[in-house]
This record gives structure tokens, C-alpha cells and sequence, in this order.
């Protein structure tokens, strides 16, 4: 038999699992406006060899002025693992935040 203080512990933990839950689904509806440097994105289409679809790479580097300007851009390493510049909206790629 399961004693009240278990159970109250065992609820306690499902507790934290849900709220983790929560900010990651809160995260994942983030805007591309809200990106930012430690953020991971993932390609849907690419336009580069050296970058693989429905791969996860983590930004490391956003430009300051992001949130205003259109032709802003964004820095993460590829695949040979240089660092790779892209403009906020890249012509022939499809990028969504995760």
C-alpha cells in the first residue's frame, strides 16, 4: 500500500514534469522575431551543402538590431563546422524554430 506522504511525493514530481512540459510548448510557439543566440532551429529546405535538412543546429550568434530590421542575420556553425551567416528570411530555405 502506497502511504499519503508517497503519494504526495510522487505527485510532486508529476507537478514539475508538467510545468517543464509547459515552458517547452511555450517555447516552441515562439515567434522567429524572438530568436535569439542559444536557440536551436531546424532546416526544411536548404539551399547550402554544407547544412542538412531536418537537422537541429543551435543559433550562436543573432544581429542586435533583429527585431527591427528585415535584412538582419543570424550565425550558427554547419556542418564542417564553420560558422555560417544567413539573412532573417534566407531565399531558398525554410527554417523553423524548435
Amino acid at each position: 500500500m502506497i502511504t499519503r506522504e508517497e503519494y504526495l511525493k510522487a505527485l510532486d514530481i508529476v507537478e514539475a514534469y508538467h510545468e517543464q512540459l509547459n515552458l517547452s510548448i511555450d517555447r516552441r510557439n515562439s515567434s522567429w522575431e524572438d530568436l535569439q543566440a542559444g536557440d536551436n532551429i531546424i532546416f526544411d529546405k536548404v539551399a547550402s551543402k554544407y547544412l542538412t535538412t531536418g537537422k537541429e543546429y543551435t543559433v550562436i550568434r543573432v544581429s542586435a538590431d533583429w527585431k527591427e530590421r528585415s535584412d538582419s542575420c543570424f550565425r550558427i556553425t554547419d556542418d564542417r563546422g564553420r560558422t555560417k551567416g544567413l539573412g532573417k528570411y534566407p531565399k531558398g530555405y525554410v527554417v523553423r524554430m524548435v
